[in-house]
């Protein structure tokens, strides 16, 4: 037990006062082993690690658990070397239930990069820890946010603000908590917050420029990093966030020269800066960089689904859909690969998640396109479906069973031919359809006819029969990503095409995304936003005959664009702040009925919404629409 000074020395440092409690060590002798190694912890948490590492080697130690944990700590300030001072701090903490003591093992676990084994002992010891461990809680806080349990982080790094206001980690974690959230403000002020608590903390400063950033305030990031001193100079990270904010900017040679400069030295930030960098050249047609980059970064872009994905676009953007098509294939093979269907498939089940697959697969076999396996999986789909079933059921069967329903819905089951080599666009006068866009307020044309009825048939089919459908929405609508199989020759043919036809409309806007949604009958479809791009081409591919009512089941466009200073999450799901804004600014709406090859052609920066869905039961009825967004319009941090 903590003698009467040592007790007021832990909850100064627990407070944040380390400053006094430094002081304090000074003029009360450690009666304890218990208060030498509380003088341990306020000398290292007040950066003295000299003295620290002094008292560690240098007391007489009586207890086991105080030898053992002080010996790793020790080994750990000396070396660095975590690896080496974990089996040491393990026999300290199956020894002892000192909070301290198993803050310094989970502490020495995280460093050594075994995160799944400090989780797990952070599981099963403190599920419900004290609130006046403030060391203890921080370590938590950096636990959970490394497994990606932001709830639990969020709720750890609360616990420590609320004793220490002003800890720096629980700042730096709360603020990327925040940012994974989608709190981008909150996420600023951390970081603004832990940047006022330690001026030169270089990973402070990271913060702040990339919560700048994800608010899209490109200015404030750029100003923040030229705020650096010599105590907190710039990282690659750093330069990887400036690198953003000037392309923000479309300042493309100062975002490349901060880029390259990333670049040139090695760590985990390597991979996003190449990302970034292949994007930036692709967008700003400089063809011979891009093919640099390709060449010099082969290995790496192999196998980064990304880096892929960028050039897949920047050869679509020249007309080279061999190129393109072989892009996209890979990062389909990535994906397939790292099985990132699996990884993202909700457990427990949604029902309408397993209801399409379940459609899907039957049609498949009737059509006699299934073969063994995927037979084999609509048999464990049939064991599960139930056409009665409501929307709000969910499923997640144990054991073996369980893993067998995530191979069938996860599972590329069949992927149809993806070969095309006609015209995708249909006869249409699109000199006069620019005209019409640039003379529209707001910025909208409706294209009828839009795709040749041999492009409309094979796309249909594709999106018919592909087992590519493994993004999940609350609405039960599911989409499918051109990076992770929606990239049929088709699809790159209308893009190309478009491009194309409509110089002054898209002409050298570069592709940004490509995506299909197919929804699910019982439901409505997406929610009221706006996307990043400048143009969307919005179409829709169901036949007419499976939409009850003409009059509706299109989209729902209004006459205001989303102001570009919102961030992402403003604009893409708060629907209180979209539909007040619109009200303010008594935005009038127009309504476009389904039909089916019929293409909406507007401004991605004006708020629209799914219109009230009216289609007939059965998988072919399904509504599917297909979107192109050309040219960066705002943030997506």
């Amino acid at each position: 037990m903590l003698s009467k000074p040592y007790q007021e020395i832990k909850r100064l440092r627990s407070g944040g006062q380390t400053q006094r409690a430094y002081a304090l060590l000074s003029s009360s002798p450690p009666a304890s082993d218990e208060d030498a190694f509380e003088a341990v912890l306020c000398l290292q948490v007040c950066g003295d690690n000299k003295s620290a590492f002094n008292v560690c080697r240098t007391r007489a130690w009586k207890a086991a658990w105080a030898r053992d944990i002080t010996s790793a700590l020790a080994t750990f300030l000396n070396s660095g070397n975590a690896s080496e001072a974990v089996p040491t701090a393990r026999q300290a903490a199956n020894a002892s239930s000192a909070p301290d003591v198993h803050a310094v093992y989970l502490t020495l676990l995280h460093a050594d990069g075994q995160i799944e084994a400090a989780d797990d002992h952070m599981q099963r010891h403190f599920q419900q820890p004290p609130s006046n461990e403030t060391f203890l809680l921080s370590v938590l806080t950096q636990i959970a946010a490394a497994v990606s349990d932001w709830e639990a982080a969020y709720r750890h790094a609360c616990s420590v603000l609320a004793a220490d206001p002003q800890n720096f980690r629980a700042l730096i974690t709360l603020s990327i908590v925040n940012q994974v959230m989608g709190n981008h403000h909150e996420a600023l002020g951390n970081a603004l917050r832990a940047r006022f608590a330690d001026q030169a903390s270089p990973e402070a400063a990271l913060h702040v420029m990339r919560c700048y950033n994800g608010i899209g305030d490109w200015y404030a990031a750029i100003g923040a990093f030229n705020m650096l001193t010599e105590q907190a100079p710039a990282t690659a990270d750093m330069r990887v966030e400036l690198g953003a904010a000037y392309a923000g900017l479309d300042q493309h040679a100062l975002a490349a020269s901060a880029l390259q400069e990333a670049l040139n030295t090695n760590g985990p930030h390597r991979l996003l800066t190449l990302r970034a960098l292949i994007a930036l050249y692709a967008n700003a047609h400089d063809v011979a960089q891009v093919r640099i980059l390709a060449e010099r970064y082969r290995a790496d872009i192999e196998n980064d689904i990304e880096s892929q994905l960028s050039l897949g676009l920047e050869r679509l953007q020249h007309g080279d859909l061999d190129g393109a098509e072989a892009r996209f294939d890979a990062t389909f093979a990535l994906a397939r690969t790292q099985q990132i269907a699996l990884n993202t498939l909700p457990w427990p089940v949604p029902e309408p998640r397993l209801r399409h697959s379940h459609e899907q697969l039957e049609l498949l076999a009737q059509r006699g396109k299934l073969d063994t396996a995927g037979l084999e999986a609509l048999a464990v789909l049939r064991r599960h479906h139930d056409r009665n079933a409501d929307v709000e059921q969910r499923y997640a069967p144990a054991g073996i069973e369980g893993e067998k329903l995530q191979r069938a819905l996860t599972a590329p089951h069949y992927i149809p031919d993806r070969r095309f080599d006609g015209r995708a666009l249909g006869d249409n006068d699109y000199g006069a359809i620019e005209n019409q866009y640039f003379n529209s307020k707001p910025a909208m044309v409706v294209i009828d006819n839009f795709l040749s009825p041999d492009a409309l048939a094979r796309l249909r089919e594709y999106c018919e029969e592909a087992s590519i459908w493994d993004m999940n929405y609350e609405r039960g609508y599911v989409g499918a990503l051109l990076a992770r199989g929606f990239s049929p020759r088709v699809l790159l043919t209308i893009a190309h095409e478009l491009r194309l036809a409509m110089p002054r409309v898209i002409g050298n806007l570069p592709l940004l995304q490509a995506w299909a949604f197919k929804y699910d009958q019982r439901q409505q479809g997406i929610n009221m936003h706006a996307d990043f791009a400048k143009v969307n081409i919005n179409f829709w591919v169901t036949p007419d005959s499976a939409c009850a009512n003409n009059t509706k089941g299109g989209m729902v466009i209004y006459d205001v664009p989303a102001p570009a200073s919102w961030t992402f999450m403003d604009y893409n799901t708060n629907q209180s702040k979209m539909m007040a804004y619109l009200k303010v600014h008594n935005a009038q709406s127009t309504r476009v009925p389904y039909r089916a090859n019929r293409c909406v052609l507007f401004d991605s920066s004006l708020i629209h919404i799914t219109d009230e869905l009216h289609f007939k039961p059965g998988y072919e009825n399904r509504r599917i629409n297909v979107t192109l967004l050309y040219g960066r319009a705002r943030s997506v941090g």
